[in-house]
């Protein structure tokens, strides 16, 4: 629901918008009213629409890109019809190379005031809406050019598009990756305009008198960045290893881990999740320097 400064903002941007005529009319309609219904009704933003899940499940391949990343960075997928969105975001994850330590959204629209979906996470903080975890694939998306949205980290706000190419008469055996271009930004760089500026210092050789902010010196740099990251590399065999990791059925876990376990899927740390899982099958875990860069 809207909060009175979220109506306080919207009013403003709205009178910032409009001529003085428009502005003594725009006023005028309020005070004849009495309320700031008008506001709030333009704040609310309405439920996805949720389509019957179909009786036939079929299989999409899709082209999900990373938007505003230039040269574009994307995947090529294809999915079963019904995979819950929940499931798809773990997908997504896998596929581009993200570490899921951060919230997520899916939309239905790519403005951002669009119909989105309700994690767990905002159920606990308080929200209502169509929760994702029951939503499957085929019920947001049913045809050729058909599309998703997907936000993951608020902070840096990496906004993707997932577009149907085809619509597959049988679903794939299994989730996988058919193709792909360029490595996923890391993790925390700033958003696009801080990737920008690191793949093109990458790209350029790393040149010491020339280090993107925030970093301190080349050192630093190349010490926070991913073993090996290079944002013109993309191993589409790298991606269908950790799409069956990201997919297999999880170990069983109880008590107190189980219940570690369950908070942390909630709120999105899968590195930390799986490895957990892992040490539930009483032998010995080795955790690598990709385990510890991923949970830190």
């Amino acid at each position: 629901m809207p909060t009175s400064d979220d109506v306080r903002r919207l009013a403003e941007q709205l009178m910032a918008e409009l001529s003085p005529q428009q502005q003594q009319a725009f006023l005028g309609a309020i005070g004849a009213d009495r309320s700031i219904a008008l506001i709030e009704n333009a704040l609310r933003t309405p439920e996805p629409t949720v389509g019957a899940a179909p009786t036939r499940i079929r299989g999409f391949r899709v082209r999900l890109d990373l938007i505003g990343a230039k040269p574009p960075v994307w995947r090529r997928l294809e999915l079963p019809g019904d995979l819950t969105l929940d499931r798809l975001h773990m997908v997504i994850q896998a596929a581009m190379g993200w570490f899921d330590g951060h919230l997520h959204r899916f939309r239905t629209g790519g403005d951002p005031r669009s119909p989105y979906f309700v994690t767990p996470f905002d159920v606990e903080e308080g929200e209502d809406g169509v929760l994702e975890n029951g939503v499957r694939l085929d019920q947001v998306l049913t045809g050729t050019g058909d599309r998703l949205w997907y936000q993951y980290d608020f902070g840096d706000g990496w906004d993707h598009v997932l577009a149907v190419e085809a619509i597959l008469d049988e679903p794939p055996a299994e989730v996988r990756c058919t193709g792909g271009r360029m490595a996923c930004p890391p993790e925390d760089c700033g958003g696009i305009w801080g990737y920008t500026e690191l793949a093109a210092w990458v790209r350029g050789g790393c040149d010491p008198s020339s280090v993107p902010p925030p970093f301190e010196d080349a050192g630093h740099a190349r010490d926070w960045l991913p073993l090996d990251w290079h944002p013109d590399l993309f191993d589409v065999d790298e991606a269908n290893t950790a799409l069956a990791a990201t997919v297999a059925a999880p170990l069983r876990v109880a008590g107190e881990l189980a219940a570690l376990v369950e908070q942390l899927e909630r709120g999105g740390n899968r590195a930390l999740t799986q490895l957990l899982a892992r040490s539930a099958s009483h032998t010995a875990v080795e955790v690598t320097e990709a385990d510890a860069a991923r949970l830190t």
